[in-house]
């Protein structure tokens, strides 16, 4: 062990070959997928706002399965990273994102059927956006 890995185990920090590394780095690639999928999404909404009518299923498609995906993220994380500093709070923060992506799901479909909704739809979806990259920044502290 040379110092830089005694100090780093003096702090609590895992080393680069440490479990709760290697959990960090999965958790990491899980929330850059997830960031990827709500900008996809964003890019599919608007395609469709352009006219090409393919991208309804798409955008609804894709919004499924960050729905589902969130929330698996976030109910795996929860139980898998409970003993790792910050893992809890990644987990709610995956859990959170899935439950605004539910709600932006609801008023995407309201919106759909005529509501007058798109202005609070779409500021939402930027807002998702964002919120997965919290979710990303929060995965940089798992374990450390």
């Amino acid at each position: 062990m040379n110092t830089a890995q005694y100090d780093m185990s003096a702090r609590g920090a895992a080393g680069p070959g440490e479990p709760s590394h290697v959990l960090a780095h999965r958790w990491r690639v899980i929330t850059i997928a997830l960031v990827a999928g709500f900008f996809l999404e964003a890019v599919f909404a608007g395609a469709m706002l352009s006219g090409a009518g393919w991208t309804h299923r798409a955008h609804a498609l894709t919004a499924a399965l960050l729905i589902a995906g969130a929330a698996t993220a976030g109910l795996v994380s929860v139980i898998s990273l409970r003993r790792l500093p910050h893992g809890t709070r990644l987990g709610l923060t995956l859990l959170s994102l899935a439950a605004l992506a539910v709600l932006q799901a609801v008023l995407g479909a309201l919106s759909a059927k005529g509501a007058n909704l798109t202005w609070l739809h779409v500021p939402l979806g930027v807002a998702l956006v964002g919120l997965a990259g919290q979710a990303v920044a929060g995965a940089r502290k798992v374990g450390r």
